[in-house]
């Protein structure tokens, strides 16, 4: 298999050279947008990197151009898809985008707003709003509006009708046990709920020992189960329960079996709420893939974690645009129970926008 990069203007300029090279069986692999390098492309237009394969059938002959197409992944296959389509439409976008937009949409893409996001929320103020006589400060300001709108108000626990089974899910390594431990934590102690946890992710022992520690430590009932029907016994152990807290398997997005018996587990129950907690420092493209595959879920609040680590706050307009999930806490550190708060999206605007 041959593998190469192909870096152009935009994704459209870098699609045309895969494409002249590779021929249209190439399979996209990676697209990201990367800065100039030196002081003097300070002030450049980012550019657009395309990361592409090509088995070597393809190269060897113009008639194995005809080979059956299913032997590719089929994953690969539907990212390259989209990435053609999201060209065209940059490409369209870039004949009418307004220059003097250019400065915002740099800042924002600096600050890790993905290119194409960042475009399209300016091109749609441009089109909607008249900019000629307005100040850099007015459309800085209508910018910060349009942002904020698309990252949504934050919409923390709702415990208005308890009782109520919460459900954290997502990958493996987010933080997702002691982001639950902090919840819990603040729950005990500053509103004084009766708590019950449940375990379902026994595939790490580590898991189960440290979600057992905190446990401990808050005095907090502690259910293990290791298949999905075993949680109606764990509940009817917990009738007396106001919240119950489920900690799900942390394991690849990818592992479809997984998914499924963690979309039975929350089908069992039916006030329930539940978080995806992502950590804001995963790449984009496998952001949006995990939230994806959790779009079988109604209400799905997200909870960014790792906030401390990060060095911007791109990923979250990325994933709010995208996949209009709804904002609810982040996480800035492993203190329990208080690094933790209720999003804030003034904070993130002012992040992305390069004002803190």
């Amino acid at each position: 298999m041959k593998v190469k990069k192909y870096v152009g203007a935009n994704t459209q300029e870098a699609m045309n050279k895969l494409k002249k090279e590779l021929g249209s069986e190439a399979i996209i692999l990676n697209t990201r947008v990367i800065k100039q390098k030196g002081f003097f492309n300070f002030f450049k237009k980012p550019l657009v990197e395309v990361t592409a394969a090509i088995e070597d059938k393809y190269l060897k002959s113009t008639d194995d151009k005809t080979a059956n197409i299913d032997e590719i992944n089929h994953e690969l296959r539907k990212l390259r898809s989209l990435v053609e389509e999201v060209a065209v439409n940059v490409n369209s976008d870039e004949q009418t985008f307004n220059s003097n937009l250019e400065v915002y949409r740099d800042k924002l893409v600096s600050n890790g707003v993905d290119y194409n996001i960042a475009t399209s929320i300016l091109d749609n103020i441009n089109v909607q709003i008249n900019l000629k006589d307005k100040t850099k400060e007015e459309i800085q300001k209508i910018i910060c509006y349009n942002i904020k709108e698309h990252i949504g108000n934050a919409e923390p626990l709702d415990l208005t009708d308890a009782p109520k089974i919460i459900f954290f899910v997502g990958p493996t390594g987010v933080g997702k046990t002691t982001t639950l431990a902090k919840i819990a934590a603040q729950l005990v102690i500053k509103d004084n709920y009766k708590i019950g946890l449940i375990t379902a992710d026994t595939y790490r022992i580590a898991a189960v020992e440290q979600l057992r520690t905190y446990s401990e430590i808050l005095k907090l009932p502690l259910k293990i189960i290791y298949k999905p029907d075993e949680i109606y016994k764990a509940m009817a152990e917990f009738n007396d329960k106001d919240i119950i807290l489920v900690d799900t398997a942390g394991r690849s997005h990818k592992d479809k079996t997984l998914i499924n018996e963690t979309k039975v587990l929350m089908n069992t129950v039916k006030n329930k709420e539940v978080y995806l907690v992502l950590s804001v420092t995963t790449d984009f493209l496998t952001m949006s893939s995990i939230v994806e595959q959790y779009n079988f879920i109604d209400d799905l609040k997200v909870i960014f974690t790792k906030l401390d680590e990060a060095e911007t706050y791109g990923n979250i307009l990325n994933t709010m645009f995208k996949h209009r999930c709804k904002l609810s806490y982040f996480t800035m550190g492993q203190d329990v129970p208080d690094d933790i708060k209720i999003a804030n999206p003034d904070e993130i605007v002012k992040h992305l926008m390069g004002e803190n």
